[in-house]
């Protein structure tokens, strides 16, 4: 799995969380939501824009510094070798019945 999906993911993740335990806390601002969206809805929508890109950011170097950006191509490499019949047989054999839709 490359980075920037590790990355969007959580963003995407943390933003709803955010989103979700934040909404029910702003309830009293529902009257107000026109005239605060009419001043300075391009404000906030920089300000959000700006904070996810920021957490997008972090989170991808975090994965770049811990080795993460390596991990998707380790077991695609791991994998493939197992389904030339490298390795376990057992699971070689599972995973050709699989790709051959043989279910049991």
């Amino acid at each position: 799995m490359q980075p920037w999906k590790i990355s969007a993911g959580l963003t995407a993740a943390l933003a709803g969380s955010a989103f979700l335990l934040g909404g029910s806390r702003l309830e009293y601002l529902a009257p107000h939501w026109p005239a605060i969206l009419a001043g300075h809805g391009i404000v906030l929508l920089l300000h959000a824009t700006l904070a996810l890109t920021a957490v997008a950011a972090a989170i991808y170097a975090i994965a770049r510094t811990t080795g993460l950006a390596d991990l998707g191509r380790r077991v695609d490499l791991a994998e493939r070798s197992v389904r030339r019949g490298e390795g376990d047989p057992g699971l070689s054999d599972s995973l050709r019945q699989d790709d051959e839709g043989e279910w049991e």
